[in-house]
This record gives structure tokens, C-alpha cells and sequence, in this order.
């Protein structure tokens, strides 16, 4: 009997540890843009002098996750929660690493707009390893909770910007 619960014990560690594991597993898709996995803090510039700021951190299993320091709302958006996706690489070039990003994140209801959607945002970036620098596109869109985001026929056009950002990293 003490065997067989050891046993148990040893099958509900494993199943507990295997997903956690699994995370540290470096995605093929991702390979030839290794480099590119850490955190970035970006800027992201307005007419009129406003600016945004947000935090990307890519992961070397593909996981892609998205805070933004206007998740409370700003004029014209709802607010909206963290954000998660993937994202793989699309090559290297002259020491540039190309790669792109699908995110998806909900809003919340506010006075202006009481039905809550699902964002999408797409980004395509540019890391340059020499000297911690990303620069990109990024493409929101959403859709109603019912509709698919990963449909891009179901989708609404909202806006697109262009955004820097430095890797997130100890002075040296």
C-alpha cells in the first residue's frame, strides 16, 4: 500500500512539474531570433507631445505578454486587461532580428462604450541585438466577446502605430 501511494505521489508531482518544465523548452519557431527573448520597454510617441509606455516580454517557448500603461482608458478606448499571444520569428538581417507578434487582450465596459470586446493586436518588430533596440508596428483591431479574433475577417480596424523600445536589463 505504501508503494502504491509513493507511486501516486510520484505521478501527481510529475504532472504538477511537466507543464512548468515544458515553459523552459525553446519553440522552433523562434530559433534563428533567440536573442530577441526578454522584456522591453517601449515608447510609443502622440502628436501634441503625449506618450505611451508598455512592457513586451517574449519567451523562448513563443509566449508573448503585453502590459500597457494605458490599460485604465484614454480617450476613445475602454480600458482593457494584460495582454497574452505568441510570436516567432521571421529571420534575421544584416544583425536585425525580424519577428512578429499576435496579442490578444478584453476590454471593459465604461460610460462611453458599455459592450466589452476582444482586442487584437498585431506587431511586427524589428530587435537589434547589438544594442538592445526595437522598433515596430503594431495593427489593433477587435471584435465583439462572441466573435473570434484569431479570424481576421472578423474584425474591426481600430488604428495602427509605430513604437521604440530598449531591453529591460542590469547596468553593467
Amino acid at each position: 500500500m505504501h508503494a502504491v501511494r509513493l507511486a501516486a505521489s510520484a505521478l501527481l508531482a510529475l504532472a504538477i512539474i511537466s507543464p512548468a518544465a515544458a515553459q523552459d523548452d525553446t519553440d522552433p519557431a523562434i530559433n534563428e531570433c533567440i536573442d530577441a527573448v526578454g522584456t522591453y520597454l517601449t515608447l510609443r510617441e502622440y502628436d501634441g507631445g503625449s506618450i505611451d509606455r508598455s512592457l513586451i516580454s517574449l519567451t523562448n517557448g513563443g509566449h508573448a505578454f503585453l502590459t500597457d500603461s494605458a490599460q485604465g482608458g484614454v480617450r476613445g478606448y475602454q480600458p482593457f486587461s494584460d495582454a497574452r499571444g505568441t510570436w516567432r520569428c521571421l529571420g534575421a538581417d544584416n544583425g536585425q532580428l525580424q519577428f512578429e507578434a499576435l496579442i490578444l487582450d478584453f476590454t471593459f465596459a465604461d460610460g462611453d462604450e458599455p459592450d466589452r470586446q476582444i482586442a487584437r493586436l498585431d506587431i511586427t518588430a524589428s530587435y537589434d541585438p547589438a544594442n538592445g533596440a526595437l522598433t515596430g508596428n503594431a495593427a489593433l483591431s477587435f471584435t465583439p466577446l462572441s466573435g473570434n479574433p484569431l479570424d481576421s475577417a472578423s474584425l474591426e480596424s481600430n488604428s495602427g502605430y509605430e513604437f521604440t523600445g530598449i531591453r529591460v536589463a542590469f547596468d553593467d
